[in-house]
């Protein structure tokens, strides 16, 4: 190694160094937090931080999973049910409303103006669509039980109107709440409950509104969330009940299928495909033509396509009346005044001799051609 090669080593290795100390004096490892969603239960659950909330200031609260958790709901509770309940039958729907003249109090959501909405149908509640909605806005809401005004984002894309209602909570646009009696019981109505979701309900005001639409029924001991309901299904029957039972049974199944697994022995292989020509396959095309009553098709595009050739072959061919046309077929391809006709005027109704006959003369114009 000579002088140049240490020095230019020495060099790169300064360099090398360098760059290690200001990267090391310019950057630090620090932690770093990443959104990455909800998981567990919260993502199966948009409501469990609202349940959870409500449990921390004494109110117990689940969530209703299928048609038969609603028929034991609580005397002096309340009841959320959030839009897209198409699940509820009219059955469990005068059930609820039964449950509501009892003492009972429901927290309805609306569905879209575009969708029916039976439950609002029967507590004399309509929505209309409001014209030119703007974005979701913060608007300032004030309860008769709220000691002060609560911040709450609610969108305005359509409002309530309720005669009976006792308490209202009205926009610029669009009347988003609606309190009245009935029976014994209250309904409250929204037209958005976004704001106790999960990933909102922290935000501005959105956890004091829940606690006071839910006081207003101050007796009020029970909360139940009735959200996208599941349906019965005998698969989860047995995982919740059988599970020991499929386990076993999977066991077994393993076992059985690895004792006889040896009695199958090797694989036979595949054998080699058959691969046809070119020709079969325009024979059999020809042939399904055909059949289907296709032989006028067959015959004129054959035609178009020796005449064609004939064109690009004879390029004054185009030019010639029809008896120099006949004439210049004979001299050049030998065709006869029967097969020059065949070439030149279209067969109106194709028998099988017209066919075999058309076909010959056709080939055999190919045939000189390429020869020369």
């Amino acid at each position: 190694m000579n002088r140049q090669q240490i020095i230019a080593l020495v060099v790169i290795g300064a360099l090398i160094a360098a760059g290690v100390v200001w990267f090391y004096q310019n950057y630090d490892l620090v932690p770093d937090k990443q959104w990455i969603g909800f998981q567990g239960e919260a993502r199966r659950n948009p409501f469990l931080a609202a349940e959870r909330l409500l449990a921390k200031l004494g109110i117990a609260a689940r969530r209703a999973k299928t048609l038969a958790d609603l028929r034991d709901l609580p005397e002096r509770g309340a009841l959320i049910l959030p839009d897209r309940r198409e699940a509820i039958t009219p059955d469990a729907r005068a059930q609820i409303l039964a449950w509501v003249e009892a003492g009972g109090h429901l927290i309805v959501e609306d569905e879209n103006y575009r969708l029916p909405d039976p439950m609002l149908d029967a507590l004399g509640v309509t929505r209309n669509p409001v014209k030119n909605p703007g974005p979701q806005r913060t608007l300032e809401v004030r309860l008769p039980q709220a000691s002060e005004p609560m911040k709450v984002d609610m969108h305005s894309l359509q409002s309530l109107d309720a005669p009976q209602a006792t308490v209202q909570v009205v926009g610029r646009q669009a009347t988003h709440l609606v309190h009245f009696p009935r029976g014994r019981g209250q309904v409250t109505v929204l037209n958005d409950l976004a704001f106790m979701r999960n990933g909102v309900i922290g935000e501005r005001d959105h956890a004091e509104f829940l606690w006071q639409i839910v006081r207003f029924d101050p007796e009020s001991a029970a909360v139940v969330f009735f959200d996208h309901p599941e349906k019965l299904s005998l698969w989860r029957w047995l995982e919740d009940h059988a599970w020991a039972v499929l386990t076993g049974g999977a066991m077994l199944l393993a076992l059985w299928l690895w004792r006889i697994a040896p009695r199958f022995g090797p694989l036979a292989p595949d054998p080699e495909p058959v691969r046809l020509r070119l020709l079969d396959h325009l024979q059999a095309s020809g042939r399904f033509q055909w059949s289907a009553g296709g032989g006028e098709a067959l015959v004129e595009s054959a035609r178009e396509a020796a005449l064609r050739r004939v064109a690009r072959a004879q390029t004054d061919f185009a030019g010639f009346s029809r008896a120099e046309r006949i004439a210049r077929l004979a001299s050049v391809f030998g065709l006869d005044q029967a097969d020059a006709d065949r070439l030149l005027d279209p067969i109106k109704r194709v028998t099988t001799h017209d066919f075999v006959n058309a076909m010959r003369a056709y080939q055999r114009i190919h045939e000189r051609l390429s020869r020369h």
